[in-house]
Formats: C-alpha cells, sequence, structure tokens
C-alpha cells in the first residue's frame, strides 16, 4: 500500500507517541466529553427550572429566554437572590416542548453567565445531585453509581454515565470490578439500541469483570464471518475483553489478525491499538505476546513502520535482526518505512544494528543523516547545569 506521509507526520511520529494509550475502543473525542459531573465543579452555580418568554431583540437579532428557577444545586453570591436569570439564546417553547432546563454558570462582571445548558428532567436533576457528591479519590464507590445508571431510560443520564466510564484509567475500572454485573453488559452489548461507540467500553468492562462464558461470548463476535459493522467498530474492546478473559487465545487471535492481510485496514489498526494499551498498562507482563504481535507486523510493507517505531519507543530490541532484515525488501521501500528501519537502528545499542548504520552510510549517507538529525532535533533537553555561586 502506498502511503503519502507529510513532513509533520514524520515529525510527529518521532516527537511524541502515536497514541493515547486509553480504554480500547473509546475515542480521544469520548474521553474528552466534559460529563455533568465535572461542568458542576467546575460551574460556580446551577439552576433548574422553567423556560420562559422566548424574544429576540429586534436591534440586535439576538436571542433571549427567561429561566425561572425552581431548584438551586449550587450557589454563588453572583446570583442576588434572583428567582429569575435571562439566557442570551432563544430556546422556542412551544405545544409540548418540555420546559424544563438544567444552567451551568460562571461569574463574569460579578453577574451569572451561563456558560452551558440541556433540557432536564427531574431524574437528571436527581443524577446530578447524587452524582456531584462523589469523590474521585474512591473508584469503587464512584464507578459503581455509574455503572447502575448505564441503561438508564433516559439517554442524557445513560450517555453520561458512559462517558464517565470512558474517562475512567484502567486501573480505577479494575478497582470497581466487583461493581460491574457480567449480565447486565453482555446484555448491553448485545442491545441492538446501544449506540455503537460505547460496544468497546462494555466488551473491555466485561473483560474485566467476566467469567468462563464471557470469553467465547466476545470470541465469537470478533470472528464473525463476513464481520458486522458492529463488530469492526467495536473491535479494539472487543479484542482487549477478550485477552483479559482468556489470554493464550486471545494474544494468539492478535498475532492472526495482524498477520492476516485479508483482514480489514481499520481492524489491524484496532488491533495494534489494543497491543499498545497492554503494553502501556501491563509492561512486562505481557512482553513477550507483545512482541510476537510486532513480529508478525514486520513482513507486510503497510504496517511494519508501525510495529517498528512502537519497538524503539519501547526500547524492545528483541527483535532487531528481523527489523534489520526488512530494510532491502521491495514492499519495504517506502520512505517512511525506510526511515523508521534506520532510525530504530540509530537507537539500538545492539552491535548489528551500528554495523547496519555504517553500511547505510555508504549507500545512502543522506538518509542516515536526515534520520540523524530528526532524533536530535526532538531528543529530550538536557538539564542546564547549574553554576556555581
Amino acid at each position: 500500500m502506498l502511503r503519502l506521509v507529510s513532513a509533520s507526520l514524520i515529525i510527529a511520529a518521532i516527537a511524541s507517541p502515536r497514541d493515547a494509550f486509553a480504554c480500547p475502543g473509546c475515542s480521544g473525542e469520548v474521553r474528552s466529553r466534559l460529563t455533568l459531573r465535572l461542568q458542576f465543579t467546575q460551574a460556580k452555580a446551577v439552576v433548574h427550572g422553567q423556560l420562559k418568554n422566548p424574544r429576540f431583540d429586534p436591534k440586535t437579532d439576538q436571542g433571549f429566554t427567561d429561566l425561572q428557577i425552581d431548584t438551586i444545586l449550587k450557589d454563588d453570591p453572583a446570583r442576588r437572590g434572583q428567582g429569575i436569570i435571562t439566557l442570551r439564546s432563544y430556546l422556542p417553547v412551544v405545544g409540548n416542548t418540555p420546559t424544563d432546563y438544567l444552567v451551568f454558570c460562571g461569574v463574569v462582571d460579578g453577574k451569572l453567565d451561563a456558560t452551558y445548558g440541556l433540557s432536564s428532567s427531574a431524574a437528571i436533576v436527581e443524577y446530578l445531585k447524587a452524582a456531584a457528591k462523589l469523590d474521585d479519590t474512591d473508584p469503587v464507590a464512584k464507578l459503581g453509581f455509574f455503572f447502575k445508571h448505564l441503561d438508564s431510560p433516559d439517554a442524557t443520564i445513560a450517555a453520561d454515565a458512559f462517558v464517565e466510564f470512558a474517562r475512567a484509567s484502567d486501573v480505577e475500572v479494575i478497582k470497581a470490578a466487583k461493581q460491574l454485573d457480567p449480565a447486565r453488559i453482555r446484555k448491553l452489548i448485545t442491545n441492538p439500541a446501544t449506540p455503537i461507540e460505547r460496544l468497546g467500553v462494555f466488551a473491555f468492562l466485561l473483560g474485566v469483570s467476566g467469567g468462563l462464558t464471557d470469553g467465547p461470548f466476545l470470541a465469537g463476535m470478533l470472528k464473525e464471518t463476513p464481520l458486522s459493522e458492529r463488530s469492526s467498530a467495536a473491535f479494539g474492546g472487543l479484542l482487549a475483553g477478550y485477552i483479559l478473559l482468556n489470554p493464550k487465545d486471545g494474544w494468539q487471535f492478535a498475532a492472526a489478525t495482524l498477520g492476516d492481510t485479508k483482514q480489514s485496514y481499520g481492524v489491524r489498526l484496532s488491533t495494534i491499538s489494543t497491543v499498545r494499551f497492554f503494553q502501556s498498562t501491563r509492561g512486562n507482563e505481557c512482553k513477550a505476546d507483545v512482541l510476537r504481535c510486532c513480529a508478525a507486523l514486520l513482513p507486510h510493507g503497510d504496517f511494519a513502520d508501525q510495529a517498528i517505531e512502537d519497538l524503539r519507543r519501547w526500547g524492545y530490541w528483541d527483535l532487531t535482526t528481523d527489523v534489520l532484515a526488512q530494510f532491502a525488501k521491495p514492499t519495504h521501500a517506502a520512505p517512511i518505512v525506510r526511515r523508521c528501519i534506520v532510525r530504530y537502528a540509530l537507537c539500538c545499542p545492539d552491535e548489528q544494528a551500528k554495523g547496519f548504520v555504517t553500511a547505510i552510510r555508504q549507500t545512502d549517507p543522506k538518509l542516515v543523516q536526515t534520520v540523524a538529525d530528526m532524533l536530535d532535533l526532538f531528543a529530550p533537553a538536557s538539564p542546564t547545569p547549574k553554576k556555581n555561586p
């Protein structure tokens, strides 16, 4: 596969990790969302009430809506006892449109300033009241609470509870494992109404909390022929859950998937992300399996650079002979792959890597110098020595 890579992407590969080590199956976009609990923490005041009197200012064409406050969840002196605040937005109240609204406010020039709001039932208000009392230092209680709301009939609550899990660390989820009901998770996974973006996280939760029958359950989804859209989208999380429940078969399946050119690009990339997740969170515990997965990628020119760069960043030099052997292959002639191999060799402490660099300097000195310059450019800065007084 021919891939065009800009200089900025090449630099990024050297300067920083190419992946974020989060729960596999949940995107960075999901993890970056602010939950209602976090919105509550950041807000100066949080109020709930009824929308009234939506209107436009004909002079400025700006919209306004009054909120008649019924419940004060968090107060600030800037409210000044007001029972009505004006939102700088036109929120139509027509017919059966729900008028219940939850508003988070900051303070600007000594006055409340609404920063975020949403239509809100009484159930959401009670949920937020309870969530706001949770302590981040107690992940068992925190995630145990949100687990009970993952299948809430209120879509807003269910979505918010999911994001709390997506934002949670691997360690937090493991600590809360006993709070998770595998039967409830399986129901969420098999429910066609469950949004696709949640499946990978739910599969990971099943991997943490499940039993003997749950490994085959996840394996069945991974091995569908053809792979369904839902299983394909959640492949990384499904695989992580499978590995947690059945490490031997799970890792064997991961390596086979990476080495199978018939698998889609997306599936293999999801598998790489899962391998990176385990290397990041479990290190030496799974090093042999990670190396086997990297070895499965090396013969394939369209993915070899991913494995080689990971090996370099992790300081895993066990596959040096195999890495260097790819350089002369026509399938690995793409500039990004050749640079990646040279970068690996320049960093590797093994004598065979040093000999490889010496040989390439004679045949292609420009290539070696370019890669060396990039490494120098993004090398960690040395601390400035302190001068004697």
